[in-house]
């Protein structure tokens, strides 16, 4: 079996970037009946690890989006057809909109659909053009998880027989960091000494307003600061505007992007990870910051309870005081700090991202014998 895996955002600091790269790294080699193909972004840096980088990897030129627009709809049909492939794998969401019988894609999530208001205007009107095209089209299609998978039965009426769900992975580099490494996060990001800790892109779907609401409630009485670490998506001025009104406003911290690799060290260094997400397809980063030894709060709804199991303190994400009191517990309550991370650092174990690739080279095969 021939399968093309169309990498081309992995390039991007998106988490369906770091998805799309994972896969490259872990796919490639890994069984004797499929012989893989990458492609990938020439700008980008090959994985760690991944076995054949010459000959596995297409390198290709994305800094132009409309020329990789390009190739996600024209050229990896061409390539497929010079290369023979059986299978083309779009792990973003939006596959090949000329539909070939042979595709297989990964649909995230469709937040899009439950509130376009979450989003910008036009990449909300993208989503929704493509992503229900892509999922008429797709021989087979992969969700995060079962809570993903419901929602393509429901809003695009994508049969059960189609879907697999397939977790995503925690990398082997998250894990608790020595305290040299954690003081030189800090430093670098200039944290302070306590902070809770919110990872992921800066955007209206991951509450953010309703969590410095929160902390600000606590904040007199605890000593512990806000630190928000992620580039800034879309519509973040209402999030920017309730930091700077907030009565502590000094103790919150926009770091910006933060470097994967310093990722282990700033999540061991926290006192609590926040993540009072609205809705999410998988929720990655609660996983990292329990691998790292960190208690988590984390939402009630979508995914979440799915992932996180009953390792993480569970809030509903619409309820302020509930945010606050659940920051407050993680503090001051110290045997449950121990038993959310004895207990986060077992579930997060059972993700690895081998287990990813080995259960998509699962789907490539059921998708061949459709």
């Amino acid at each position: 079996m021939r399968v093309l895996l169309n990498a081309l955002q992995a390039g991007n600091k998106s988490g369906t970037g770091h998805y799309s790269a994972q896969l490259a790294r872990w796919l490639p080699g890994m069984a004797d009946d499929v012989e893989m193909k990458v492609l990938w972004p020439k700008d980008a840096p090959i994985p760690d690890g991944a076995p054949n980088p010459d000959r596995d990897f297409l390198l290709q030129d994305t800094r132009v989006l409309f020329k990789r627009l390009l190739l996600d709809h024209f050229g990896v049909r061409r390539m497929c057809d010079r290369l023979e492939a059986d299978l083309v794998h779009f792990p973003a969401s939006v596959g090949n909109q000329l539909g070939p019988d042979t595709m297989i894609v990964t649909i995230h999530d469709l937040s899009f659909m439950r509130h376009a208001a979450w989003f910008r205007q036009d990449r909300a009107m993208y989503y929704q053009a493509t992503i229900g095209r892509s999922a008429k089209l797709a021989r087979r299609i992969i969700a995060d998880s079962h809570c993903a998978a419901s929602d393509l039965k429901e809003k695009l009426g994508v049969p059960e027989e189609r879907i697999d769900v397939i977790p995503l992975g925690v990398d082997e580099a998250f894990r608790p960091a020595p305290e040299s490494v954690q003081a030189f996060v800090r430093e670098r990001y200039r944290v302070p000494a306590r902070f809770f800790l919110y990872v992921g892109t800066v955007e209206p779907r991951k509450n953010l307003e309703r969590l410095i609401e929160a902390w600000s409630r606590i904040a007199r009485d605890c000593p512990v600061d806000l630190v928000i670490a992620g580039r800034d998506g879309w519509k973040v001025g209402p999030i920017h505007a309730a930091a700077k009104k907030s009565p502590y406003a000094e103790r919150i911290h926009f770091v910006g992007f933060v470097d994967r690799s310093d990722l282990p060290a700033l999540y061991s260094a926290a006192e609590a990870f926040v993540w009072p997400s609205l809705w999410e397809g998988f929720g990655l980063p609660p996983l990292e910051a329990m691998a790292c030894g960190v208690p988590v709060l984390t939402s009630n709804v979508s995914s979440l309870p799915e992932v996180v199991g009953g390792d993480a303190l569970l809030i509903d994400p619409h309820d302020v005081r509930a945010i606050a009191d659940g920051m407050s517990r993680l503090v001051n309550d110290l045997p449950y700090r121990d038993t959310l991370i004895t207990g986060g650092l077992s579930r997060a174990a059972q993700f690895t991202w081998q287990r990813t690739a080995e259960l998509t080279l699962e789907s490539y095969r059921t998708a061949m014998q459709s």
